[in-house]
């Protein structure tokens, strides 16, 4: 019984946390017609009529109306087909019930505004913003009409955002706004004058509207004007720019790649010349591991990799199948000491001894598994400085300073496109601009150096392939622990597969010591791996925000549940 209170608990914490999105309804709206008729007293009667096509089950649909200062609107009501339909108000959000199912559904809606109507003394005006940038919905085909008290032949009108350059006056003095379609968040606010007699009954504010009129139509020209020339200047700047600097950066492009390509022959040649070997020692074991193989994370293979590479160096000895001991050997590197540190000191015993069996228990408290994280990500770090000052990968000044200019006078172009509203260029320019900076930043070429040693162990990796017992048998004992050390850190199956053919030859080899003959990969990849799952840990979070309006403040949208 508590269990199934519990579930229950559970549910309805998680419907009402979840998001809205997770519930809303599938649907278009396709045709919405307003029509307002201005009354005589500078009252405004309101009827809209929205055409819905719901996918799937629906509740009913909403509508936001926020009326400006100094207005209120009145008796809210709903039909369909004539039939009034239920609602209710929350704040200035409306809700209209009437669900369904894989419907089309035209609903009407009715109100009045008080105080929507300013009279000068040449006119009167209608201001208003039916939907706004608070709008979540897209209207498919939308159309304004604004009707005088009585016909009339002094209408004038204007049109903002989207609803710029679609009005007209019918004969009977009528505007008209045939918007069409109007995508969510979109400002759309109308602006009728009539003649001031139709409203005898209005107070009359001192001033004129009209020579308003006549002077916003006259910004409006110019700033179209205006973003006209802009538009062709920006395209005609896109038309120059952007062609010199893709050609530049091809041209940069394709030099750099002819040199890496020269490179990597000369070190692929080198590297067939030296038969079946493993590299020199340019670089530590682990650095080695992590150059060839950046893509694999500081798992349990590349750890047990490094612990195996200590026992290679004589600095730790191996007792039994999952304990070690240290020795008076010194670290030689950084990452090195903080290996040992971790094993022997933070996770050790007191005798100098590790167990891996230990790890494994002691990881599992959340204040250790935390410890052992932060200091495998402090190993990784030093092993990467290690690769930085080992010059495996060179910086060209002059190459990052062309890009680096080129990318800013692209990306300041780009500024430039934007304002013009040139949107097939700047869509060309943007990633052209961040191709030629994340180069600048992000792009560092092998050197000499570095190309010869990923092509050695490359070669190394084939030939082993290739080879038998006794060619793995005839290298020395210290190149035979660096392959092995190599296929376990880089999971190279070359190597790490057909490495159990030569177990014998391992046992045989008088020279061979008892810790390596006691290693066994499985073991110790199991104990780091269990370590790691106790350190891993994940957090998330998410928060958004919204605000806007139309002119006066008000403004609206429509919606459904």
């Amino acid at each position: 019984m508590k269990r199934s209170i519990n579930i229950a608990a559970t549910v309805m914490v998680l419907f009402f946390l979840l998001p809205a999105a997770a519930f809303a309804v599938d649907f278009e709206i396709t045709n919405s017609r307003i029509e307002a008729i201005v009354d005589a007293s500078g009252a405004v009667s309101v009827t809209e009529f929205h055409t819905y096509e719901f996918d799937g089950e629906f509740n009913g649909v909403t509508r936001m109306l926020v009326p400006k200062e100094h207005t209120k609107l009145t008796g809210f009501k709903a039909f369909e087909d004539s039939r009034p339909l239920k609602t209710e108000k929350d704040g200035d959000l409306y809700k209209i019930f009437r669900g369904g199912e894989d419907e089309s559904v035209i609903v009407e809606l009715r109100y009045r505004m008080e105080g929507a109507v300013t009279r000068y003394e040449d006119g009167a005006e209608f201001y208003w913003p039916f939907f706004d940038d608070r709008n979540e919905s897209e209207y498919a085909n939308m159309v304004i009409s604004v009707a005088p008290p009585r016909p009339t032949s002094g209408t004038e009108l204007i049109g903002y955002d989207e609803a710029a350059d679609t009005g007209t006056i019918n004969p009977d003095g009528t505007a008209r706004f045939d918007l069409g379609h109007v995508g969510s968040g979109q400002n759309g606010d109308i602006r009728v004058v009539f003649d001031a007699s139709l409203f005898p009954s209005l107070k009359t504010v001192e001033g004129t509207i009209r020579d308003k009129l006549a002077e916003e139509r006259t910004r409006i020209a110019k700033e179209q004007e205006t973003a006209a020339a802009r538009h062709r200047n920006a395209v005609l700047a896109g038309n120059i720019a952007l062609p010199a600097a893709f050609t530049l950066l091809l041209g940069l492009f394709f030099r750099e790649w002819s040199h890496s390509r020269r490179k990597l022959a000369e070190a692929r040649r080198s590297a067939e010349a030296t038969g079946f070997r493993t590299p020199g020692e340019i670089v530590s074991m682990p650095a080695v591991m992590q150059f060839m193989s950046p893509a694999i994370d500081t798992g349990p293979e590349r750890l047990s990799a490094a612990l195996l590479d200590l026992i290679r160096k004589g600095q730790v000895i191996q007792v039994s199948k999952t304990r070690f001991k240290e020795t008076d050997n010194p670290p030689e590197l950084e990452h090195e000491e903080i290996f040992r540190s971790l094993l022997f000191n933070r996770f050790g015993d007191e005798t100098g001894g590790f167990d891996l069996e230990e790890l494994k228990k002691r990881t599992e408290d959340d204040g250790q598994a935390a410890e052992y994280s932060n200091r495998i990500a402090e190993w990784s770090g030093a092993v990467s400085r290690e690769l930085q000052k080992a010059g495996l990968k060179q910086k060209n000044p002059v190459f990052s300073a062309i890009l680096i200019f080129t990318g800013s006078v692209i990306a300041g172009t780009a500024v430039y496109l934007g304002l013009g509203e040139a949107w097939i260029h700047l869509v060309l320019a943007i990633p052209l601009a961040l191709a030629a900076l994340a180069t600048a930043a992000f792009y560092r070429p092998l050197s000499e150096k570095g190309h010869q040693l990923r092509e050695m162990w490359l070669h190394f990796a084939g030939q082993f392939k290739e080879s038998d017992a006794e060619n793995w048998s005839s290298l020395p004992r210290e190149e035979r622990m660096r392959g092995y050390i190599y296929a376990i850190g880089t999971k190279n199956q070359d190597i790490d597969l057909p490495f159990a053919r030569f177990a014998e030859t391992h046992q045989s080899a008088a020279h061979m010591t008892p810790a390596v003959l006691a290693y066994d990969p499985l073991i110790m990849n199991s104990s780091f791996a269990i370590a790691g799952e106790h350190a891993a840990q994940s957090y998330t979070s998410s928060s958004q925000t919204s605000s806007g309006g139309g002119v006066g403040g008000g403004g609206g949208g429509s919606g459904a549940f």
